[in-house]
């Protein structure tokens, strides 16, 4: 499968599309940004990304998506589910989503920060936790934020916007990074959650196997379910990467697996209403009830009952 950062739309059957990069598609060109790390975007200079994207069909996104609305509201569709957004409020989107736009005020101001699993994944380690986007898929959060709450979120973003909007130096990267780690930190107090907590040691080489994995069952868990394919390509033993797994998760590497394939078949059942059929198809299981079984030994519940449990 190519690289989930290219600017290439990947297709599954002509029908199902994730991992697309839906700003570049749409030719929307943002703010300020590096390219695969993190890009900016608002509406203080007469353009309105989000609205660019009205017309634009649902896209599953693979980057984490922060908006924060100053003036006017703004309505999104996630994962199916309409969700308003008005002043002073902040949606966080987390990776794995289907985002469709729905509606913009002619009032509405507002500003973004994407950033891609890469980044996502050092500031998380930074701050002292681990980033998954197979334990986060599915999620996003909302709330409303205080005047000086959103004054405090709209100085760190113009910091990063002045910073990217000049030009590149040495170690610019660390220092966006700092910057980063204070916005991530001020939006988990605003949305009261955290992320999954950091059991083993951030700085070590088992750490980074770990964070690789993820990467990659992030974008290949449609294609390949087996320990020894990712062992393979980060070169090691697949005994090694489970227990590196464990000790960060306290999960094996199989397991992380199978919940990824999990929630990818929940995502085509639920959000794009995929039939089992081609709901197998897509993830490439030989037949359907191979499929049925699959999803029953991780979840309990048939692919059936899942679905009828959803109406």
């Amino acid at each position: 499968m190519p690289d989930s950062t290219s600017n290439q739309s990947i297709s599954y059957n002509n029908r199902y599309v994730e991992y697309v990069d839906i700003f570049s598609r749409e030719d929307i060109i943002p703010t300020a940004g590096i390219k695969d790390n993190i890009l900016l975007f608002d509406t203080f200079n007469g353009v309105n990304p989000l609205e660019q994207l009205h017309y634009a069909i649902p896209t599953k996104i693979y980057q984490k998506l922060c908006i924060y609305i100053m003036e006017g509201e703004c309505i999104i569709e996630v994962n199916g589910k309409e969700e308003t957004i008005e002043k002073n409020m902040l949606v966080s989107i987390m990776p794995e989503n289907t985002l469709k736009i729905r509606f913009n005020s002619t009032n509405v101001q507002y500003f973004m920060v994407i950033t891609y699993p890469k980044l996502s994944n050092q500031i998380y380690q930074e701050i002292g936790f681990t980033y998954s986007n197979a334990r986060m898929s599915l999620h996003h959060f909302k709330a409303s934020l205080s005047a000086k709450q959103m004054r405090d979120v709209f100085e760190i973003y113009n910091e990063i916007k002045r910073d990217l909007q000049g030009p590149a130096y040495e170690y610019q990267m660390i220092y966006i990074r700092c910057i980063l780690n204070a916005l991530e930190i001020k939006n988990m107090n605003i949305l009261s959650y955290e992320p999954i907590p950091l059991e083993g040691d951030s700085n070590s080489r088992q750490y980074d196997v770990y964070c690789k994995f993820l990467t990659l069952l992030n974008k290949h868990s449609i294609e390949h379910r087996t320990v020894q394919y990712y062992a393979d390509t980060l070169g090691i033993s697949s005994k090694y990467l489970s227990f590196v797994c464990t000790s960060y998760s306290k999960k094996n590497a199989s397991t992380w697996i199978d919940e990824a394939v999990t929630q990818k078949a929940k995502a085509l059942i639920l959000v794009h209403h995929y039939s089992l059929g081609e709901t197998s198809e897509i993830l490439h299981f030989p037949t359907v009830s191979s499929f049925s079984r699959f999803f029953k030994r991780v979840t309990g519940i048939t692919p059936k009952e899942f679905s009828m449990s959803q109406i």
